[in-house]
């Protein structure tokens, strides 16, 4: 377990974009983040976080969306799923979620995720993000900084994603502007999740069959 700077977080960042557009379900892709994120976070702080099930938060969210999806404007063909300053009610810690319809006009997401707008949020809940929430706050300040970046975000593009199935819009998870703690310095701050073919594989990739046994084999 290292201290925050040491951690690559840009790399981090993009093993779970990859492992979020190559998932076959939202909870194997994350099983397959905490194996990668294992060693850098710890067992005793991972283990718990790896048995959360992300497919339970599915269906309330992907009601969500889908009802934007029918009332959205017909030039809408994007949902920005956005993650901003976690809310802390005095009960314990909740993960700020919201979903934006936005209209691209076929543009790059690194070019409309520019534009000075500010759509209509629709606020959502997953207990799973509340659950990843709950733990950084808890954590060793050193190691705080990966669970509240690319671990949430993983989280969150896994969900949205398979929120989404069916639907044709695009796809962009961003940290806002207004996120209390803001991604590392030089790290990314969006992606857009394009699914790629579950079937199809890189070398340097990690099953989400190969994630699951190492998670539980592993000492």
């Amino acid at each position: 377990m290292g201290s925050s700077d040491r951690i690559d977080f840009g790399a981090a960042f993009e093993d779970a974009v990859a492992i979020a557009k190559s998932a076959r379900s939202a909870t194997l892709g994350w099983r397959a983040i905490c194996v990668r994120e294992r060693r850098k976070v710890g067992s005793k702080l991972i283990e718990p976080l790896s048995e959360l099930d992300l497919d339970e938060d599915l269906a309330s969210i992907a009601r969500t969306v889908r009802g934007l999806a029918r009332g959205a404007a017909r030039d809408v063909d994007t949902f920005v799923f956005g993650l901003f300053d976690a809310i802390d009610d005095g009960s314990g810690a909740y993960a700020g979620y919201h979903v934006a319809a936005v209209a691209s006009h076929g543009r790059d997401a690194g070019d409309f995720m520019l534009d000075p707008w500010t759509p209509e949020r629709h606020f959502l809940r997953s207990r799973a993000l509340d659950a990843i929430v709950l733990a950084a706050s808890r954590a060793p300040r050193d190691i705080r900084p990966l669970l509240e970046y690319s671990l949430c975000f993983g989280a969150a593009a896994l969900t949205s994603r398979f929120a989404m199935a069916g639907l044709p819009h695009r796809l962009v998870v961003a940290f806002d502007d207004d996120h209390g703690r803001p991604p590392p310095e030089g790290a990314p701050r969006f992606a857009e999740i394009v699914p790629t073919d579950p079937h199809a594989t890189r070398r340097n990739d990690v099953s989400d069959a190969e994630a699951v046994v190492r998670l539980l084999t592993r000492v």
